[in-house]
């Protein structure tokens, strides 16, 4: 089963509780108000340091559940920061995340409880960081992923960006990497800059050949699939990532071949 049908089973919220949970229970009809050992300091404070014990209680395909119930409800938000919700904006998310046309409307459901709450993108994100703690590898493709919702109109519009931004800071995502995600959007179909091509390898033209391979290899393994689902990343967002090492590993021959032709 997928992991749009796992969601949409009905036991997500349970596992989840906190305010995806709570989301989750609004939209199928379930009513969630069991909060998970624990879960309900960690889902509405900020923690300023995470640890281990704050996300060790969730298995590998707990952390998938998040992941999905996360990137509907905050895209559901984040589609309504540029004042409107338009139905490219829906129907890119449909695309984009090409889940199975007979849960169109249970996830519709979800997506519309979402754009209806109050409650504001934080809490979300917050709940997010208490599950996944430190890997940042999960927070690379959620953000990844918000792009390319926010784009489903053909511009990143400022309230958009601002948002992505904010969630990426209670990430705890350094600038440089959040704005080496945004670059490749941008790129697409457009002449490939090497400063870009840089920033994409989270390096530096004065950075030694030695030391832009290893900082290549690094990004590489990261994105190995095995290492990304092992880490809570649902299979159907596998896709993205190799999207992204695909970038990675083009950014990477040019500059080679830049530095070939410079010598």
């Amino acid at each position: 089963m997928s992991v749009w049908g796992k969601i949409i089973g009905g036991g997500t919220g349970m596992v989840l509780g906190g305010p995806l949970g709570a989301v989750l229970g609004l939209a199928l009809g379930h009513k969630i108000d069991k909060v998970r050992k624990g879960d309900s300091k960690n889902f509405n404070t900020f923690q300023e340091e995470s640890n281990d014990s704050q996300f060790s209680q969730y298995n590998e395909q707990e952390k998938q559940l998040a992941f999905a119930t996360g990137v509907i409800v905050i895209a559901a938000k984040l589609s309504k920061a540029d004042g409107q919700v338009t139905q490219d904006e829906v129907k890119k998310f449909r695309e984009v995340f090409d889940f199975d046309p007979k849960d169109e409307i249970a996830i519709g459901e979800i997506f519309n409880s979402a754009k209806k709450s109050s409650d504001g993108y934080e809490i979300y994100a917050k709940q997010l960081l208490s599950v996944f703690g430190n890997q940042q590898e999960l927070y690379i493709e959620f953000i990844n992923s918000l792009y390319k919702i926010a784009l489903a109109d053909g511009d990143l519009h400022l309230n958009e960006e601002k948002m992505i931004k904010g969630i990426s800071e209670i990430f705890k995502m350094p600038n440089n990497l959040v704005e080496s995600i945004k670059i490749q959007f941008f790129e697409v179909n457009k002449q490939y800059n090497i400063k870009d091509d840089y920033k994409i390898l989270l390096s530096s033209p004065n950075d030694t050949d030695t030391e832009l391979k290893k900082k290549y290899y690094n990004l590489a393994k990261e994105y190995h699939p095995d290492t990304l689902v092992s880490k809570g990343l649902p299979d159907e967002f596998l896709k993205f990532a190799n999207e992204r090492l695909s970038r990675i590993n083009e950014s990477y021959d040019r500059i080679v071949q830049d530095r070939k032709n410079k010598n």
